[in-house]
């Protein structure tokens, strides 16, 4: 007779981890988390014998996250393994690929440099045959205007549109992306990208006008933590410019 009872959930896909190991360390933390809730009810420590069962206690707790990142640490650690492995097989060969990439793409870019030159030659020489035309139908028109010359009219407005549609080719020349196309049809394209790299030329004037960025602020502040930290450094005697040291207290 069969089995008919239903495999256990995820049964086909098990965890990544000890499940069970994982269920004791969460119903041994609950304890820790109701006396806690218990300690901030009662509030203000009120004698020393109290402040010592809570030091007990904050010991524990910190005895129960070291127990469980060292379950954690063991449970990773294979998986962790595993992943270095990985990496190690294919991380040479996209390493040695992308430095092949990067050998080349200054052929390509040089080409794709040397076509947008060519264009925009070009479309200098369009601009200026459709501004020299523009030229020669405003004189047509304005001879054919003072002599009410209505064949020389016609011509004039013909010899506008010609000027406008040399106009509109220079326009839709302009906007034409310089690219290489593929060989095979089976890539795509290539075109020149533009982006823009800052160099600091003046440190004083870029400070200055990013004096009140957040970003900016933060790096300071991490500096100036980083020397109030260094040793040597007295907060009751020494000072940072512009800088004010507090002193935060906690027990550990």
């Amino acid at each position: 007779m069969l089995d008919e009872t239903p495999p256990p959930s995820g049964h086909n896909n098990p965890p990544h981890f000890d499940a069970e190991k994982v269920a004791n360390l969460d119903q041994a933390a609950v304890g820790f988390l109701d006396t806690a809730g218990t300690w901030i009810e009662g509030g203000e420590i009120k004698s020393d014998d109290q402040a010592e069962l809570l030091n007990d206690f904050i010991v524990g707790i910190k005895k129960r996250v070291a127990t469980t990142e060292e379950a954690r640490k063991a449970d990773k650690k294979p998986h962790d393994d595993a992943g270095k492995a990985v990496q190690a097989a294919y991380k040479p060969i996209t390493t040695k690929l992308e430095a092949a990439k990067t050998k080349v793409t200054p052929l390509l870019t040089a080409w794709l440099e040397k076509k947008e030159a060519a264009k925009q030659v070009e479309i200098q020489r369009q601009q200026e045959e459709a501004r020299k035309a523009q030229q020669e139908a405003d004189r047509k028109a304005a001879a054919a205007a003072s002599r009410n010359d209505i064949s020389g009219e016609i011509d004039a407005d013909a010899a506008k549109d010609k000027a406008d549609q040399l106009a509109k080719e220079a326009e839709r020349a302009a906007k034409t992306k310089t690219n290489v196309g593929s060989a095979t049809g089976g890539g795509r394209s290539a075109t020149l990208r533009t982006t823009l790299r800052a160099e600091i030329s003046n440190s004083r004037a870029a400070f200055m006008r990013y004096a009140e960025a957040p970003e900016l602020l933060e790096c300071l502040r991490t500096l100036a933590e980083r020397e109030a930290r260094a040793k040597g450094f007295d907060p009751d005697k020494d000072t940072i410019p512009g800088v004010t040291i507090h002193k935060d207290r906690k027990a550990v």
